[in-house]
């Protein structure tokens, strides 16, 4: 393992980034240089370590607020997703668009879908920009078994973590059914009981699966977590 001189490293470690700099330091760490301060989470170079000093490019500033008003040219220009040929970018289908801008939209959506849709990837993307977007907001997933709520969440971070860096905000917190924002908010999953969701204040519930739910179990958990 190579020690990388970073030159833009000071004494106190403030090191402000801007895309050339932060490929500079992707390239490097790829070729197996150490990067003093790098700008990544726990060394992963899809995730951005929280609170790192960026300077934003006007294109960048300009792309940004696209993507905060306009769910579909986010997810058409920027997301990928897992195929049978590998990770490629997302090409949506036009009730794909339709169905996140209700989302968009909308604060109440039922969705009665068919199988292998595509509604998967949409709630992440959903979830996803909801998240990057914002400020300070909870967003809670639910599904009628713990293995879905994790491929959501899964999904959610694929998401992330193929947006160019200076569209992700930085991670605070990353496990397998959390991941907290710089921005201050949460996605959070959870397996569907009698008590999901006490004690947490939520700004965007997604339940997956909830014709599946068990009958005995609809009304208290319903109840609880609304």
């Amino acid at each position: 393992v190579k020690k990388f001189e970073d030159p833009n490293d000071n004494e106190d470690n403030r090191i402000i980034w801007d895309s050339e700099k932060v490929q500079k330091a992707v390239d490097s760490m790829i070729l197996g240089y150490v990067i003093q301060h790098a700008p990544f989470y726990e060394g992963d170079i899809n995730y951005r370590k929280g609170n790192t000093v960026y300077d934003y490019s006007e294109l960048e500033i300009s792309e940004i607020k696209k993507c905060a008003s306009d769910i579909v040219y986010f997810a058409n220009k920027y997301c990928h997703a897992m195929t049978d040929d590998g990770v490629r970018k997302i090409t949506l289908w036009d009730f794909q668009e339709d169905m996140l801008r209700q989302y968009q939209e909308n604060r109440w959506n039922v969705t009665v879908a068919a199988r292998q849709i595509g509604k998967t990837i949409c709630s992440g993307i959903f979830i996803a920009w909801y998240s990057l977007f914002n400020f300070d907001k909870n967003a809670m997933i639910m599904s009628n078994k713990g293995a879905t709520t994790k491929e959501i969440l899964m999904k959610t971070k694929h998401i992330y973590e193929n947006l160019p860096f200076f569209l992700k905000p930085g991670i605070m917190k990353k496990d397998v059914m959390e991941l907290r924002f710089d921005n201050g908010c949460r996605v959070i999953g959870q397996n569907t009981t009698k008590t999901g969701g006490i004690s947490f204040t939520l700004h965007l519930l997604y339940l997956d699966e909830f014709a599946h739910i068990m009958a005995s179990m609809v009304n208290p958990f319903y109840e609880n977590v609304y």
